[in-house]
């Protein structure tokens, strides 16, 4: 169902932004999957459940004990509309309240995780783990680059695309340059070829080397 009113919409957001907070947070701790978006709506709606229902039960214990500072739930669910423009400054405390208990909840659940289980454990490709992360302070990345018809090329690392997904990936290299065919020997290419772009999907390996800055 579509919410259709200012109240509905606001409540919806309300509702489904802890769950996508944790899920953001949850990015930091475990390694990524391929997975539906069934799969994922799913997460995200079960863990806005969970921290909105402790949002709403704080609320209720401050109704119970302060009735004033919270709406009335009979009026507020029988009318919302007439009941909340009636008791906007209420309302929005209410709202306030459980939002940032829920929020709370869920970075204090994911802190929690993290100590357990660690932090950091974020899906990378190897492509930026050995040309990026492991690169020496102050070298220069060159490569071999072996395409899958057997073509050698090799030159310096200007950019790359570090997607999981190897056929969206793209390396871009610098001079020097130099390519083999075949049984033939490395040759230098023209100096005036500037840059070779080269897409994941046709290559074979990469053999890294890093080289002192001149």
């Amino acid at each position: 169902m579509v919410p259709s009113t200012w109240l509905s919409v606001a409540l919806f957001v309300f509702l489904i932004a802890p769950g996508l907070l944790f899920d953001l947070l949850a990015e930091r701790r475990r390694a990524g999957r391929p997975e539906s978006a069934f799969r994922e709506a799913s997460r995200v709606v079960l863990a806005s459940l969970a921290f909105t229902s402790a949002g709403i039960a704080v609320i209720s214990l401050v109704r119970a004990s302060r009735p004033a500072w919270m709406p009335d739930p009979g009026p507020l669910l029988a009318d919302p509309q007439t009941y909340a423009a009636d008791h906007y400054g209420v309302v929005l405390w209410a709202l306030a309240v459980e939002m940032s208990v829920a929020l709370g909840a869920a970075l204090a659940v994911h802190r929690a995780l993290a100590r357990k289980h660690g932090s950091g454990l974020r899906a990378v490709s190897s492509w930026h783990r050995t040309l990026r992360e492991d690169r020496p302070g102050g070298a220069d990345v060159h490569v071999r680059v072996k395409l899958t018809n057997g073509t050698i090329f090799v030159g310096k690392v200007a950019h790359y695309t570090a997607d999981l997904d190897m056929a969206d990936r793209e390396i871009v290299l610098a001079p020097p340059l130099f390519s083999r065919t075949g049984d033939k020997p490395l040759v230098p290419m023209p100096p005036e070829w500037q840059r070779l772009v080269l897409a994941g999907s046709v290559i074979e390996s990469l053999a890294v080397q890093y080289r002192p800055q001149p």
